[in-house]
């Protein structure tokens, strides 16, 4: 993506939502999510434990709530078309299930990834954070170059702050490859963590409906 893009007739300006306000929002909205979510894993739960046959139930409840505890490390994706925006196109912003985000892409503090692995393939996830604390994740080979840029090439230059890339978002960067084992070990890994995401509020609802 280049530095000076046309700008586009929905692109932000400048002031584009400022970052205290954006990150209150975002916390807000997550908040109450993971509140609906454990509203959902709980009460039902205890509601149908009276009954002969609580398991329809709680086996409702505990899919609702495993399918949003899945969902919610998607929150912070960003959504295409991203805008640049800003001096020297610095900033950027995108579209996220929580509203706009804004991040410093000349202040970025951290590099971090995360991969799910499906029937058929597999999606590689790298979420960088800012300053202010804003996060965004991206996905394709377009954000890549973008946070080897501005992640991991420009804080080579002299006098610029230190930006932590983990282990694994230079793998997905292609900077240091992990060894084959490491790699597979990995995909089991995310295979089981999404499970984990699914079926964990489901064994939890099962558990107190039981009592």
């Amino acid at each position: 993506m280049g530095d000076h893009q046309p700008k586009h007739v929905d692109a932000p300006d400048d002031s584009v939502i400022p970052k205290p306000a954006s990150l209150r929002r975002v916390r807000s909205v997550t908040a109450c999510i993971v509140t609906g979510l454990a509203v959902i894993m709980v009460v039902p739960a205890l509601l149908a434990a009276p009954m002969a046959d609580p398991a329809p139930v709680f086996m409702t409840a505990g899919v609702v709530a495993g399918a949003g505890c899945y969902a919610l490390p998607h929150l912070c994706v960003a959504r295409k078309p991203w805008y640049r925006h800003g001096p020297a196109s610095r900033f950027l912003t995108a579209r996220t299930w929580t509203g706009h985000r804004t991040i410093d892409l000349h202040d970025l503090r951290s590099v971090r990834t995360w991969k799910e692995v499906y029937r058929g393939g597999a999606t590689t996830y790298l979420v960088v954070t800012d300053a202010s604390g804003t996060r965004l994740g991206f996905t394709g080979p377009e954000a890549d170059r973008l946070i080897r840029r501005y992640a991991v090439e420009r804080r080579e230059t002299p006098r610029s702050h230190v930006t932590r890339v983990s282990r694994l978002a230079r793998a997905d960067l292609g900077i240091k490859p992990l060894a084959p084992g490491l790699s597979a070990l990995r995909s089991l890994l995310s295979v089981e963590r999404s499970a984990l995401l699914v079926i964990g509020p489901m064994m939890i609802s099962a558990a107190i409906a039981s009592h």
